[in-house]
């Protein structure tokens, strides 16, 4: 890991929060790439293609609609709008101090987060287990794609359940609810994606693929 950040190969580690975390709701989004989006976002991925995909978030799902309205107003019509089925969570003032720590230095080691927090290291595992269980928190590595030599690609598709198990070993992220999803998958060339790509279009042929540049956590 030190070798990799040195050689700049892994740029940064940085925490990702699922808005539902603050009781807040996501969206994902994608536009033409004519131009970048200048506002807020939580995730983005720059794609090779015509397209950038951006998560944002909203107090409600009222917010999230003005939002991409405003997107629009910019970037154009969407090429894709995907709000997952979520409930937003109320968290508790110890949560949120964690999570606030946790932004600040996401690779802490637990024995310095008990110390800050003043709690034993087991209620500190206890609270990043049940977080990570429900899909608040994620530690994302930001790599520098071409230096360490990998094609980062995601998939669209309605047949959540097969991607799920079909891309098990390359996947980096999986952004899904019970009718739709998409699966960010790390592969070694461009004839791997594609040859993964049409093997799964046997078993979804509208899923739609995006092949990532670069990618970054707000």
């Amino acid at each position: 890991m030190d070798k990799l950040i040195q050689d700049k190969v892994i740029k940064k580690v940085s925490l990702y929060v699922n808005p539902n975390f603050y009781g807040k709701y996501h969206a994902y989004v994608a536009f033409k790439n004519i131009k970048d989006w200048e506002g807020e976002y939580v995730f983005k991925v720059n794609c090779l293609e015509e397209t950038n995909v951006y998560e944002i978030e909203g107090n409600t799902l009222d917010d999230l609609k003005k939002k991409i309205d405003i997107m629009s107003e910019s970037l154009g019509y969407p090429k894709m709008i995907y709000i997952p089925k979520q409930q937003p969570y109320n968290p508790s003032n110890f949560d949120l101090k964690l999570v606030s720590i946790l932004k600040e230095e996401p690779t802490l080691d637990t024995m310095y987060l008990a110390d800050k927090m003043k709690v034993s290291t087991k209620t500190i595992r206890r609270h990043i287990r049940y977080l990570y269980s429900r899909d608040f928190i994620r530690l994302i590595p930001e790599i520098d794609l071409t230096k360490a030599g990998l094609i980062m690609y995601a998939i669209f598709t309605h047949n959540v359940e097969i991607g799920r198990k079909f891309f098990s070993r390359q996947m980096f992220r999986e952004i899904s609810d019970d009718t739709a999803g998409i699966f960010v998958n790390i592969g070694d060339s461009l004839e791997e994606v594609k040859e993964e790509f049409f093997k799964f279009r046997e078993f979804d042929k509208d899923a739609e693929l995006m092949i990532a540049i670069d990618y970054s956590v707000s």
